[in-house]
């Protein structure tokens, strides 16, 4: 099942700065976590320690606390020196030191890095030597301040630039696994030093924070694994998702001390033998600290990683779900259907073998088996062939220019075989008879991502031989511009052969410059109508609509409603598009929804009085029916709107 499919691991900066932003991470939340739990957590346990104990306590505690300063302070400017050097891709130390300076005064990374370097050292100062409560709770507003700091160096700030829901998770992230994962050392720390009572009653208040912490911090880490992942292939096929899934694995191992620590280490204290108990406990914590260092390190490359979202994930499987086989064959469905019913019974059978006991019992469980194993195999129309580009999304936009960048490559390397139209073996002109026929609907049932492989590796041939060759020495550019002429082919060739205007499907994007310079794309017009006009063509007003008009006319200018494209790729690309001859276009205007669908096509027939009133009453049709679902084969398919 897996087929040894793996992401490459760019990690920026290399593995030391991951290493030094984890250790720069570990060190602010054993600092916060630290004075987190000498100000509150201890209060209880501390009436119950005999003042000898207390203060043995007091001084372990000052000196991780300052030792835990100290090294975040290290850290950051380690952190500091290696990303000074990367952003002023210095070749040397001096000229990494010279862009220290200009780091912390002109970059966001350097202002949020000082502040924090300034609140602690203040907590440091202030702190002195930690007999006073007012300081205690000083340092510890300013350790909670330089660990919410943190959060503007995540994924959060780079991709939002402000304020955002990820920013409030990620600093909410960070407060919950700081005030857990900093407190494990201050609770081994108290287990050793009180006795076995105290011991047991600071378990138990740390017990009550931790398992609010524990809930933030999975409720937190899921919402940014949603946003930052994204989906299932990402998770499984990207860098980022394999470190995220490495980082719950550790999660569950702390979970799982946190539970035994909880409910049977830490009572044992009260029991049998208390020195016993707690030699198991601490050395419990001691291990379960270790993955705590762990886990942080984890997060320090994660934020060193590009998020599985910007990333084409590398299907690891050799299969892969889909319900393309089921729904286009309705005895599989039934089958499937059958071994999906055969499963729930078995789950039946299951749950009520637990409320029977012996012969009985062993019985329906083995009952439950047996329809298991017979009903898994059912299951496998809903499982095709994939390979590691399955789930690869063309990064084109589905643009104008690839469009035409990729018929010019079907006629260099795929017309001799395929021919000019791209019927293969049933090609009026002589072509190859095994030849695909591109112009089938059965096209739109591949991904991007398969269709790149293929155009990559080729297709074997049952003799052993390729029965059609792999275009690997081409740039990725060039394969994904042959995959999106192929699709705009496909439609209108698909159309034309029907009579029937190609819509709705997704518009080929362009740029336009519109009022003050502004270069805008297709995309940046989302949320608008956009009436894309080849050529001259009557005026059109109405709210919320943006005319973009295609013309190589010098003197053409950008106006508050109009933008100008001067690009003959546009011309071309919609007349492959609609599968019409270009000179055929000039004066036709189209309609854009407010989601990129190609909606309407409006051909200069008409006196201009009627087609200003059609255009009119389109655009409110459009309104008033938004993106109503594309009847293949003039959907887009597997490409995302």
């Amino acid at each position: 099942m897996f087929d040894g499919a793996a992401p490459s691991f760019e990690i920026t900066g290399g593995g030391w700065l991951a290493v030094v932003r984890g250790l720069f991470d570990a060190a602010l939340f054993s600092a916060f976590g630290a004075l987190l739990f000498w100000t509150l957590v201890l209060r209880r346990a501390r009436s119950l320690t005999p003042p000898e104990a207390q203060a043995a306590l007091d001084r372990r505690m000052l000196a991780l606390i300052r030792a835990s300063l100290a090294l975040a302070l290290l850290a950051g400017a380690g952190w500091l020196v290696i990303q000074a050097g990367l952003m002023a891709d210095a070749d040397s130390l001096g000229q990494t030191v010279d862009a220290v300076p200009t780091v912390l005064v002109s970059t966001s990374f350097g202002h949020i890095l000082a502040l924090q370097a300034a609140a602690l050292v203040a907590a440091l100062s202030t702190l002195g030597r930690g007999d006073a409560p007012i300081r205690r709770t000083v340092a510890l507003i300013l350790a909670t301040a330089a660990l919410l700091l943190q959060a503007g160096h995540g994924h959060a700030m780079s991709m939002e630039h402000g304020p955002s829901l990820l920013l409030l998770s990620n600093a909410m992230h960070l407060l919950a696994g700081g005030a857990w994962l900093g407190g494990l050392l201050p609770f081994l720390l108290a287990v050793r030093i009180t006795p076995p009572r105290a011991g047991a009653t600071a378990a138990r208040s740390f017990s009550v924070l931790g398992k609010w912490c524990v809930g933030l911090v999975a409720i937190t880490a899921g919402f940014q694994a949603w946003v930052l992942v994204g989906s299932i292939p990402a998770l499984l096929g990207t860098a980022y998702g394999w470190i995220a899934c490495i980082k719950l694995l550790i999660f569950g191992a702390l979970l799982g001390f946190a539970c035994l620590n909880r409910y049977r280490l830490a009572p044992a204290l009260m029991a049998g033998d208390p020195e016993q108990a707690r030699r198991r406990l601490v050395a419990s914590v001691g291990v379960q600290s270790g993955f705590g260092l762990a886990v942080l390190l984890a997060a320090g490359v994660l934020s060193s990683l590009a998020p599985g979202m910007h990333e084409q994930p590398v299907w690891p499987f050799s299969r892969q779900f889909s319900l393309l086989r089921v729904d286009a064959d309705a005895r599989l469905a039934r089958e499937v259907w059958r071994a999906v019913i055969a499963l729930a019974a078995a789950i039946i059978l299951a749950v009520v073998a637990l409320l029977g006991a012996g012969w009985r019992r062993a019985a329906v469980q083995f009952a439950a088996l047996v329809i298991t194993v017979l009903a898994v195999p059912g299951l496998g129309p809903l499982f095709i062939p994939a390979s590691p580009t399955s789930f690869y999304h063309s990064p084109t936009g589905f643009s104008a220019p690839s469009i035409v960048q990729g018929a010019g490559l079907y006629r260099q390397a795929c017309e001799s075989c395929h021919g000019d139209g791209g019927y293969g073996g049933s090609e009026p002109v002589p072509a190859p008879p095994t030849a695909a026929d591109l112009n089938t609907s059965h096209l739109w049932t591949y991904t991007d991502g398969a269709l790149f492989w293929v155009l990559t590796h080729g297709i074997a041939a049952p003799d052993g031989g390729m029965a059609m060759p792999g275009f690997a020495s081409r740039s990725p550019d060039d394969r994904w511009a042959l995959i999106d002429f192929i699709r705009a082919r496909n439609i209108g060739s698909a159309r034309r052969a029907a009579g029937r205007r190609p819509m709705p499907v997704r518009a080929p994007s362009w740029q336009a410059t519109c009022a003050g310079g502004a270069v805008k794309t297709l995309s940046d017009l989302r949320g608008t109508i956009v009436r894309l006009v080849i050529g001259q063509a009557p005026d059109v007003t109405a709210a919320g609509l943006v005319t973009v008009r295609v013309t190589s006319d010098p003197a053409a200018r950008p106006d508050a409603t109009t933008c100008i494209a001067d690009d003959e790729t546009i011309l071309q690309a919609y007349a492959i598009l609609l599968g019409v001859n270009r000179t055929t276009l000039p004066g036709t205007q189209f309609l854009i929804d407010a989601r990129g669908s190609l909606r309407e096509m409006l051909p200069p027939e008409s006196p201009p009085g009627d087609l200003v009133a059609r255009t009119k009453a389109a655009i409110d049709t459009i309104r008033q029916q938004p993106l109503p679902a594309p009847d293949p084969p003039g959907g887009m398919g597997h490409m995302p709107m």
